[in-house]
């Protein structure tokens, strides 16, 4: 019985000291090996044969690749250390030795290859090297932003960093590859990313409110992120905080750049037509008031009248109340015979605004229009507004 029990132990240590020696075998050959190509040719060996627990390897031949790169002097001896890097940096994300994430950052840092940056990147992801986390969303955003200065090189890095920012599944991904989906870059990379979103954001309306808030951003990376969060499936409560953080926006501060000036006009022409939609929540004060400025500082008629519908849908008191002012100084107008063919559209605008809040307090304002020397179509449609409260 007890030479059955210790046969059955050799059974199970047998294989794991074999695959201990063989380790140690290969370590030695790597050690002894005299240059690039022949480091590499044992590195193949120990990747093809699929060696149990050779993590230890692959860690410090990594690191002894990185000592001698800066000694690497010709065009073939730097192509052997760049694939010698890629299968090391492979084989140690796949297993996710987090132990050697330093060095494969490095390896990213050191090494122009763009494959051999990629492969880095996508390993940290792998290994859930947080600590690398902001280096991977950074090598995202540098890229995406910078432009192709080298197409290829761009895409394989944005490549890279987008599947490990994927691995990682940190929310903070979202943005830096939100952008990627939306950049420059051709179609494969793009697909990668859009995948990539709802694994880091299944409800991204907080991370793209924060990009409309935050000056760091261009109008149009705003528009961009209105956009989405309307396009989405998020609730109308925080697509209404997103409209208004839009409009707020759309009216701080001020530029002489007529492209700034056409943007931030979209910005909030998009976020008023939210704000029609998904109403204004607990910010309400502040959206009539910026509504109010839309009216009367538009871009042009289309945010003046986008303003009036966004107004009529609010249907408020103090809504109404702002309809019917307007409607009262275009009133003034036709008494005092200055009515331009723009005021004559307003009223017309307002009047159905009027009508669509079936709130009793714009039926003054209609009155008013009933009592004044209108044309016959004007008085028809006021009082089809009036009827309608």
């Amino acid at each position: 019985m007890k030479r059955l029990v210790i046969i059955a132990l050799l059974s199970f240590s047998v294989p794991a000291l074999f695959a201990d020696e063989e380790v140690d075998f290969y370590t030695a050959q790597f050690n002894n090996a005299g240059t690039v190509f022949e480091q590499l040719s044992v590195v193949k060996t120990v990747v093809n044969q699929d060696i149990a627990d050779a993590d230890n390897f692959y860690a410090t031949a990594l690191s002894e690749l990185l000592f001698e790169y800066p000694n690497v002097r010709s065009i073939q001896e730097r192509q052997a250390a760049d694939d010698m890097a890629i299968l090391l940096v492979q084989q140690l994300g796949k297993d996710g030795y987090a132990e050697a994430a330093q060095n494969v950052w490095k390896v990213a840092r050191t090494f122009s290859n763009s494959l051999v940056k990629s492969e880095s990147l996508i390993a940290l992801g792998r290994m859930n090297a947080v600590e690398f986390l902001p280096h991977v969303r950074q090598a995202l955003v540098d890229s995406t932003t910078c432009g192709p200065l080298n197409r290829t090189s761009g895409e394989r890095i944005a490549y890279g960093a987008i599947t490990a920012l994927a691995n990682y599944k940190d929310p903070s991904g979202y943005i830096p590859v939100f952008f990627a989906a939306n950049g420059w870059y051709q179609s494969w990379v793009k697909k990668a990313a859009n995948e990539a979103l709802p694994v880091l954001a299944e409800d991204p309306a907080e991370q793209l409110t924060a990009v409309i808030k935050n000056a760091a951003y261009t109008y149009d990376q705003k528009l961009l992120a209105l956009k989405t969060i309307n396009q989405s499936d998020t609730s109308d409560e925080n697509k209404a905080k997103a409209a208004a953080a839009g409009l707020t926006i759309g009216w701080s501060g001020a530029s002489a750049s007529p492209d700034v000036r056409y943007t931030r006009a979209q910005l909030r022409k998009m976020a008023i037509r939210m704000t029609a939609a998904y109403g204004a929540g607990e910010e309400e004060a502040s959206i009539l008031n910026y509504l109010n400025w839309s009216y009367r500082y538009p871009f042009d008629d289309e945010e003046q009248l986008t303003a009036v519908s966004a107004l009529s849908k609010l249907a408020s008191d103090e809504a109404v109340r702002y309809l019917g002012a307007y409607t009262t100084e275009i009133n003034g107008k036709k008494a005092r015979n200055s009515l331009t063919v723009q005021d004559e559209r307003r009223i017309r605008a307002l009047i159905a605004g009027l009508g669509g809040t079936h709130n009793q307090t714009a039926k003054p304002y209609l009155q008013i229009l009933l009592a004044a020397n209108w044309t016959n179509q004007i008085q028809k449609i006021a009082q089809e507004a009036l009827n309608n409260l």
